[in-house]
Order: C-alpha cells, then structure tokens, then sequence
C-alpha cells in the first residue's frame, strides 16, 4: 500500500486550511497579475462586487471609478516594488456601476527568487462605519447648536421685549414724527422674534412629551392644512397610502412641523401645476418617507448648505426649518435626508424607527 510521507501528508493539510481560508473568509479577496489580470477571487468577493469568477478570470476589469484611477497607478507601482499597503481608504465599484467606501489591505506575491508574481487584496466595505461615524458627528454639531440657540434666545428675548413694548407705544402714538420709521423697527423686530421663536424650538427637547401615534394619519392632517396653499398653486398632492398603519412612539406635534416645513419648501418650490408625491417603505422595525416635488430642484452648493443656521433662499425665511427639522428627526432616532436635480425634483427621505407593537 502506497503510503503519503509525513512531511507530505502536513503540506497537503497546510493548502487544504489556506483554500478552506480563502474560500470562507468574510472578507472580499482578489489576486491579480503584474498585468492587472484576474487569478482569483473569493465567494466574499463575489457577493460584495458582483462579478463571478468564471467571468472575469483571465481579465484586467476595473473594480474602481475613474477618479480613483490615479491613485490605483500609484499604488501597483509601489506594490509592484514590494512594499505593502495596509487599511487604505479607497472607493470602490460593483458590477452594477454603484460605487462603495472600501478599506483595502493590499501586498505583493513574492516566488521562490524573492521576485513580485502577483497583488492580493484584502477589502473591506466600510459604509456602515462612515455612515455611522458621520451619524454621530451629525448628533454633536445638532447638540451644540442646540446649546447655543438656548443662550442666545434667553439673552435677546429679554431686551427685545423692552423694545418691542417702546416700538409699539410711538406707532400708536399718532403725533410720533417718526412713524414711518418705527414702523419699519416694529416689523423688523416681528423677524427678529420669529428667530428667537425658532431658536428656542431648536433648543427645546422633542421627546419631553412623547405618545403613540399613526403617523400617516399626521402626515394626512398636515396636507389638510395645505388644502388652501395647494389649490391656490395648482399643486396635486398624493399620499400613497400602505396596507399597514404603522404608529410611532413620539412627540406628534413636532413631526408635525417637520411635515410642514417640508411641504412648505415642495410648494414655494413648485411655480404652478405641480405635484407632490409622499411614499412609505416598512420593515419590521424602520419606517421610510419619501416625499419628493416636481418643483425647480436645487443645485449642488445650495443642497449642501440645506442645514447651515441662516441660509435660506427665501426672501423673508430665516434659515432655520431643515436644521430644526434635522434635530426634530435625530431626537427621534431617525435619519434625514434630501436628494435634489436642479430645475427637475427634490426629494426628502426620512427614517423613523417604530416601537415594538407599531402596526395597526
């Protein structure tokens, strides 16, 4: 009978371990050649990008975006000198052209000569992480501003109200030689009050009174109060109802503004004869709004400063509902979000998450 060296035997066991390894690692693996080619690539590799071994073995594919393709240049040709690269952040793309946050740990192959035969890759979707990382970055700024707005709404109400009672006794005063003048102070404070009203929102806890309630029926009571607005601008508003009625656990009266705000921008946003479509999504335990306009949308500059204090693109608007709104929404443990093409639509995504025995 034939019989296996033992020190055969042990190398035979060593490469079933590493393929059993590289078979059932967590983690997306990929080998190439100097010439960028494929060898092989892990079931991990598999699912996370979407490409089969069988169809790009042999390849040179790119599993990046272009404006990564500089940096991929820079880094085979260190690699390609041996050194190794560890925990790179980098962006990276699936089969179905959807890009991803990625770590990469990559190192050269070396042969029996010590000579560089081919790359390895270890990747690593981080999107969760940033995303969560960037969550919690999000909740200290809102928390901060929060604490200014407090200070700041306390120390100018007070004077304010002095002035305001001065302002309104010479304006009442038909004699006053400087009406038109007052006048204009007395509206001017009007705004000044909206903002500390606003300031004092944004400093408030949302969830001091919380209850159960549906939240479809509260979107439904806020697009009754649009009913005027929506006529007067030819606007059609439709809310896609679902087969559930999911209740949340929460303070009603302030996602009520949150509904409100947003309907506000869809209107002011929309010329004439428009639309304004409000979607749901339900899992088990979150609970998607969509409500997107077909209004004049917004560009990117003006997207990315939607949360900043004061910036508002509105004649008389103080800058203040999204970020209200943001803050409204992270008390209640949900996420909001806004996604816009100027001069075609906006659309408002929120996240809620529901209590346990939510569906009715």
């Amino acid at each position: 009978m034939f019989k296996i060296p033992i020190q055969q035997r042990d190398t035979t066991r060593y490469y079933n371990y590493l393929d059993l390894f590289f078979q059932q690692s967590q983690d997306p693996i990929s080998v190439f050649d100097l010439d960028d080619k494929i060898v092989t690539i892990n079931p991990a590799f598999e699912e996370l990008y979407g490409w089969k071994l069988e169809e790009c073995l042999g390849k040179v594919i790119r599993f990046y975006p272009d404006t990564e393709l500089e940096s991929v240049r820079a880094r085979c040709e260190l690699l390609k000198k041996g050194e190794s690269l560890n925990s790179v952040q980098v962006i990276e793309k699936r089969k179905d052209g959807t890009c991803f946050h990625a770590e990469i740990t990559m190192a050269p192959i070396f042969n029996e000569h010590n000579e560089v035969v081919a790359i390895s890759n270890i990747t690593r979707d981080i999107t969760l992480r940033l995303q969560a990382e960037a969550y919690a970055l999000e909740i200290e700024r809102l928390r901060t501003t929060s604490n200014i707005a407090a200070v700041v709404a306390h120390e100018i109400r007070n004077p304010m109200t002095a002035i305001t009672g001065f302002v309104q006794m010479m304006n009442n005063d038909s004699a006053n030689p400087y009406s038109p003048f007052t006048q204009i102070m007395e509206s001017e404070i009007t705004n000044i009050n909206q903002i500390v009203t606003d300031f004092l929102v944004l400093s408030k806890p949302t969830l001091h009174q919380s209850s159960s309630f549906s939240v479809i029926e509260t979107i439904q009571e806020v697009i009754d109060e649009f009913c005027g607005k929506f006529n007067k601008r030819e606007i059609t508003c439709h809310l896609h109802r679902i087969n559930q009625n999911p209740v949340l656990l929460g303070n009603k009266a302030s996602l009520k503004q949150v509904f409100f705000n947003i309907l506000t921008n869809s209107c002011e946003a929309i010329d004439h004869n428009g639309q304004i479509d409000i979607t749901f999504s339900l899992t088990d335990e979150t609970l998607c709004i969509f409500i997107q306009d077909d209004g004049n949308g917004m560009d990117e500059p003006t997207l990315a400063a939607i949360y900043q204090p004061f910036f508002s693109t509105k004649e008389h608007g103080t800058g203040l509902g999204m970020l209200i709104s943001k803050k409204i929404i992270v008390d209640h443990k949900g996420t909001l979000e806004v996604e816009s093409l100027q001069g075609a639509w906006t659309k408002v995504i929120i996240h809620l998450p529901l209590s346990n025995d939510s569906l009715h």
